[in-house]
């Protein structure tokens, strides 16, 4: 919920984006408990009834899960194309048109499930990538896939953006609504069942019992359910982690030395490559030779972290929540 890289939160810039694509009335966010009032006051065009919380976090499977059941409820021919709400984009139109390719593709093959792949500017050791196999589609292109890779090693990376048949995986996902939980079902029988169960009962303990899953689309049978590739053009940044955000902003500002701050109250002697974002204008951080750090300061909470240790804060959170810290999550 926080503005980083415009006057807007990312969640705000991200229904910008697709708003001349898909009318509000079609467009649903899925959040969790401690979003959902704030969210329903920062996107005054999005229905209530659209705004759809899961009564706890249970992982990325569970969700789809429950928001596919939701809006197959509501229209069973539905087509749902998902977007993770963490991302920069520069130019929504060429974003816009894979949304309408993926779209177009799907409404003709509904056994099908299109996968966006960016393809890749630079090795990138913090991102998943998937490779593909044959070109099935021409105009648009579109490609069967053949399989995923999560975060690489760098030379690997450097080999995948040489090959030129790996793309970023930007984990936007287009389906019908009922072929992805149909293939839940043939995944998993438990994840549709407790789904079921807590839409028909309420109850948290039902929603809690969804089975865990790494991935809420490697998990499916793609025999039964292709899995395409619908390549996006479009320039693309998953900030979704601090390190990215770092990145990008640093670029963006043109700072010699890779600082980058929020507009908080920040002074520096002898600092390089660090981010410090804030939220508490009455306070005033001050960092001294400091190398490659992120510092986030918010009102109950304080994160300082070395910018290589990116990938640990999944640990740090576990941890959290395992001393029972989950209000501050």
């Amino acid at each position: 919920m926080q503005k980083f890289v415009s006057d807007k939160t990312l969640i705000e810039e991200t229904v910008d984006r697709i708003a001349d694509v898909i009318p509000y009335d079609h467009i649903f966010i899925s959040t969790t408990m401690n979003y959902g009032d704030k969210i329903a006051k920062l996107l005054p065009n999005i229905k209530s009834e659209n705004i759809i919380v899961e009564p706890d976090r249970r992982g990325t499977t569970a969700a789809f899960a429950l928001f596919s059941s939701v809006i197959r409820a509501r229209d069973p021919e539905a087509i749902i194309f998902s977007l993770a709400s963490d991302h920069a984009i520069a130019d929504p139109t060429p974003f816009q048109r894979t949304i309408t390719d993926s779209y177009e593709y799907i409404a003709n093959n509904q056994q099908s499930i299109a996968l966006v792949g960016v393809t890749p500017t630079q090795p990138d050791t913090g991102l998943g990538y998937i490779k593909v196999d044959t070109l099935i589609a021409d105009d648009p292109k579109i490609y069967s896939v053949e399989k995923f890779i999560e975060k690489p090693k760098l030379n690997v990376a450097r080999r995948y953006v040489e090959a030129g048949n790996y793309y970023w995986n930007a984990a936007y996902y287009c389906f019908k609504a009922a072929t992805l939980l149909e293939a839940y079902d043939e995944a998993d029988p438990e994840i549709g069942a407790c789904v079921n169960g807590y839409l028909e009962t309420g109850n948290i303990d039902d929603f809690m019992r969804t089975p865990e899953k790494s991935h809420e689309i490697e998990i499916i049978n793609a025999k039964r359910f292709p899995l395409v590739l619908v390549p996006g053009s479009f320039t693309w940044s998953d900030i979704g982690n601090w390190g990215a955000l770092h990145d990008l902003l640093s670029e963006a500002s043109g700072h010699e030395k890779g600082m980058v701050s929020n507009g908080t109250k920040h002074v520096d002697i002898d600092s390089t490559d660090c981010l410090v974002i804030s939220n508490d204008d009455k306070k005033v951080i001050a960092t001294v030779g400091l190398k490659n750090i992120i510092i986030v300061d918010t009102e109950d909470a304080l994160l300082i972290m070395d910018k290589g240790h990116n990938q640990d804060i999944k640990s740090a959170l576990k941890m959290m929540k395992d001393q029972g810290l989950d209000q501050y999550l």
